[in-house]
């Protein structure tokens, strides 16, 4: 039997943001002629009035983009402004080139919401590649396991998780932790060959799974407090084309990895107490730890994730790129919802 709501809620969140850009754009576009008829009508900026009306509109469509719709974090926030004003102003440009050439009409607020209106799919493709393409993403945490226990899982969430975070613990990192199953890697990269894979090593000797784990990994993370050097183990993690990260625990000071930053695709924080431990509560501390590195990170390429503890409340108080979850979504009676509210209630 279909399950009409779930279907209603999957189509829904599939296309939100497209929705909400439509109406976004809408009343921006309503917002900026308000704006070009009161400078009109007072003689305001002579011969500047479009230019000026549309930076206004620009403005607002971004401001609600990024509060309301995307999401993104906020470190990020010049740049991505900086990537829809020129999107937004390239697509006028065109627009001003049709009106021109080919669709010529007498009153300019028509012609404004004709000319939108055809190359609004354009410029929706452009912001989401460049502008809003860092909105906050929400991927599955997965201990490696038993092949079985892998494919239930997948069944349970399916394509839904953004990427897969998997974590790999080993006894200098944790005493009570057993061997890892490496099969799983294949397995996993099998059941989400699309999504990106993000490893992170618990260990603190992690060269003894980096030749095992690079062929199936996007992004590998290694933790700062480890007893080899870091400065060879990211050159190895990036001469083999993959993207290198920092992992660290509420008990790092962030001042300690600045150094290392710069060459790091990623941050990622532990936010709980005992790393290795699913089904433990967000530590609130890791919040002082978000602010510190968003505070660094600030116009820098480089993404902030989060690892523990989260659920659809929690969310709301966290400024990340990425957030990893187990036991708030495997946990729940309807897994895929659960993510969505995760990913969308913020």
């Amino acid at each position: 039997m279909i399950n009409y709501k779930y279907l209603a809620n999957d189509l829904y969140f599939r296309f939100k943001f497209i929705f909400i850009y439509i109406l976004i754009g809408f009343f921006s576009i309503i917002f900026e002629l308000f704006i070009y008829s009161v400078i009109s009508y007072y003689n305001l900026f002579l011969n500047y009035e479009k230019i000026i009306s549309i930076l206004f509109g620009i403005v607002f469509a971004f401001i609600l983009n990024f509060f309301y719709n995307f999401k993104i974090n906020y470190s990020k926030i010049k740049k991505s402004f900086f990537f829809f004003s020129v999107i937004s102003l390239s697509s006028w440009y065109i627009q001003v080139n049709i009106s021109n050439n080919i669709f010529k009409f007498d009153k300019y607020e028509i012609e404004r919401l004709v000319n939108s209106a055809l190359v609004f799919g354009i410029a929706y493709f452009l912001h989401r590649i460049f502008s809003f393409k860092n909105f906050k993403k929400v991927g599955l945490a997965i201990y490696l396991e038993n092949n079985s226990k892998l494919k239930k899982i997948y069944n349970l969430v399916k394509y839904y998780p953004d990427f897969i975070h998997l974590d790999i613990i080993d006894k200098s990192f944790s005493e009570n932790k057993s061997k890892n199953n490496l099969n799983s890697l294949k397995v996993i990269k099998d059941l989400w060959p699309n999504h990106e894979i993000q490893t992170h090593i618990m260990s603190k000797r992690p060269s003894i799974w980096l030749e095992k784990v690079i062929p199936f990994s996007d992004i590998i993370f290694i933790h700062f407090e480890i007893q080899e050097n870091i400065y060879k183990l990211k050159n190895l993690i990036i001469n083999n084309k993959k993207k290198f990260g920092i992992a660290i625990t509420l008990k790092t000071n962030p001042k300690k990895i600045l150094s290392i930053i710069k060459y790091c695709h990623s941050v990622l924080i532990l936010s709980i107490e005992k790393p290795g431990f699913s089904g433990q509560k967000f530590n609130l501390k890791t919040i002082d730890h978000i602010n510190y590195f968003n505070e660094h990170l600030k116009n820098k390429n480089i993404k902030l994730c989060i690892d523990g503890g989260i659920n659809e409340n929690i969310i709301k108080i966290i400024d990340a790129d990425d957030l990893a979850v187990n036991s708030s979504v495997i946990r729940n009676s309807n897994p895929i919802n659960q993510i969505f509210k995760i990913k969308y209630n913020n």
